[in-house]
């Protein structure tokens, strides 16, 4: 069969990686398209996949605001797409943005991977309108797009950090903590995406006294997007981003302010800790917290109830072991979702008609 694949997001390189591999050794013909963004196109080059970077001046635009950029985006977006796909046949699309326009244009059938809620993302609607699937948690709640979406029991990053496919590699720590002395791991975005306005991560202030706690039990290291103080600098550690994984896995604790890692360092057994204003909003996010015990999850305003309760966990001996214990219930429960993906597209479209649970 003949896939394109077009995601704009390094989360998507990882969730995608093995079932574009299988593919690929499988004699499917696959092709991949990009736009510059963050360390986007150097996994790719890592993994030593063909690819086309459709943007590779990125797809930011400077005094713009966020809105009137999309709009812009969007026409440009589409435009190149339309040019690298003329004259070219195709099965399938697989995406996470507006590949799926040119879909509807050329009658080629499209699935978008979501795992956000609808009303987290309402922008994202108009994605959602020209797909003809959303592969998606069963918990996930699309809304009015509920009848296109393939439900999987499983989240996105089961994709990669099934223990089937993601060996714990505790040589990525000696790297940036020779001495092997217990750490904790903290990480901060840039919360600058479109759906990202308005909402509060955690300020400087607030690392510093979480910086205070966490240093009676351990070392503190910080990867972070976006610029610290120089007194932070001494904590911040560069680490190559297909590494970070490994470092998040061996933690004693990770907490941070951004979706992606805080939910990665959940599925790797990892106590979690996330601080935005997303929180109580994302059915994923919910799930991992309320029936696994996986992640603790506090808006801004709630940042003296987080620091009691780190401080409650951190006097317990031995907790980590207890969250490797409720990883291993999750995993029953979960399904390895590039299976899925596998069998959803190699046997498309008679796989959209069956019972995708």
């Amino acid at each position: 069969m003949r896939y394109l694949f077009f995601f704009v997001h390094p989360s998507k390189f990882h969730v995608f990686k093995h079932t574009i591999n299988y593919l690929l050794a499988n004699g499917h013909h696959v092709e991949i398209v990009i736009t510059s963004k963050d360390i986007l196109e150097s996994l790719l080059i890592s993994e030593g996949w063909k690819y086309t970077n459709i943007f590779p001046e990125g797809r930011k635009i400077k005094n713009v605001s966020p809105v009137l950029s999309s709009s812009i985006n969007a026409f440009r977006t589409v435009y190149r797409l339309l040019k690298f796909t003329h004259g070219k046949k195709y099965d399938l699309f697989i995406t996470d943005d507006l590949l799926v326009v040119i879909g509807k244009l050329k009658r080629i059938p499209s699935i978008v991977l979501m795992d956000d809620d609808l009303a987290v993302v309402k922008q994202f609607s108009l994605v959602l309108m020209f797909t003809d699937h959303i592969l998606a948690p069963a918990i996930t709640d699309l809304g009015r797009f509920s009848k296109k979406k393939i439900p999987f029991n499983g989240y996105k990053e089961l994709a990669y950090l099934h223990p089937k496919y993601f060996k714990p590699d505790h040589s990525v720590v000696s790297g940036f903590n020779p001495s092997d002395e217990k750490y904790f791991l903290l990480r901060l975005v840039l919360l600058r995406s479109y759906h990202d306005a308005g909402k509060k991560g955690i300020n400087n202030e607030q690392i510093r006294k979480i910086i205070g706690l966490l240093g009676h039990y351990g070392k503190v290291f910080i990867t972070s997007e976006r610029e610290l103080p120089p007194d932070m600098e001494q904590y911040r550690i560069k680490i190559e981003p297909r590494k970070i994984l490994h470092a998040i896995y061996f933690a004693q604790a990770f907490i941070g302010d951004s979706q992606t890692m805080t939910s990665e360092a959940a599925i790797l057994g990892t106590p979690a800790f996330r601080i935005n204003d997303f929180v109580g909003k994302i059915s994923v996010m919910e799930e991992k917290e309320k029936k696994f015990g996986l992640s603790y999850n506090f808006k801004s305003s709630q940042f003296e109830e987080f620091l009691t309760i780190l401080n409650g966990f951190l006097s317990v001996p031995d907790y980590k072991a207890s969250f490797q214990e409720k990883r291993m219930i999750m995993l029953g429960e979960k399904i390895d979702l590039t299976e899925f993906m596998i069998r959803l597209f190699t046997n498309y479209p008679d796989s959209v008609k069956v019972n995708n649970h």
